[in-house]
């Protein structure tokens, strides 16, 4: 799947979410149901569910089977990083919630003849209500090079964010000042991440 249609891919996604809104509130984290207008999307979904300073991987499309080597869900998402990463990690979740805006990342995987193959992620808010916590709806596409060497040697998930930028979901995003000056962007340890399946392993 080329950029373009990674990009597309994505954008289903936000045209579903904003199709939710209802007046200046984000949607409801049960108003997200799978639907057949969604058919395309849902075999590459996460859905991670935020609570008590944590973030939980709650739901885990089986596109991902091929390119994971164990199920992560159930699973902690800070865990999958270094220590370093995970408040401003939490951070950015938290941003989306409270300026109700989405984001795009770059995020890639190594295969096992080295080559290096990006997908582009898409991800959007819902709030909480009374029968589900506030989480985070996100889509990772589908990698041609997976389909044709098999599960790489290095996933997504055990990689960290290339490139993230907030998207705008018709309430405006915060400025990328703040994340400078809470200390979000990258930094030489962001390549030493957890080895997913031992992540997965002990809990």
């Amino acid at each position: 799947m080329d950029e373009a249609q990674q990009i597309t891919l994505g954008d289903t996604l936000v045209l579903h979410w904003k199709s939710l809104v209802r007046g200046d509130d984000l949607p409801k984290s049960s108003d997200f149901k799978p639907e057949k207008s969604l058919k395309d999307l849902l075999p590459h979904i996460f859905l991670l569910e935020l609570e008590d300073g944590d973030i939980t991987l709650s739901l885990v499309g089986p596109g991902h089977d091929e390119r994971l080597s164990v199920n992560p869900m159930g699973v902690s998402y800070l865990d999958t990083m270094p220590p370093e990463r995970r408040y401003p990690t939490l951070l950015r979740f938290q941003t989306m919630l409270m300026s109700q805006c989405g984001c795009r990342a770059l995020v890639d995987e190594e295969m096992s003849d080295g080559r290096i193959s990006p997908s582009i992620l898409t991800a959007v808010p819902f709030a909480a209500d009374e029968k589900r916590k506030p989480c985070v709806v996100a889509i990772v596409p589908p990698s041609t090079l997976v389909a044709e060497l098999g599960q790489p040697v290095v996933p997504f998930m055990s990689r960290p964010f290339q490139d993230f930028s907030y998207l705008d979901l018709g309430f405006g995003q915060p400025p990328q000042l703040g994340e400078a000056l809470l200390g979000i962007g990258q930094s030489p340890e962001d390549n030493i991440w957890p080895d997913l399946a031992s992540v997965v392993k002990q809990t």
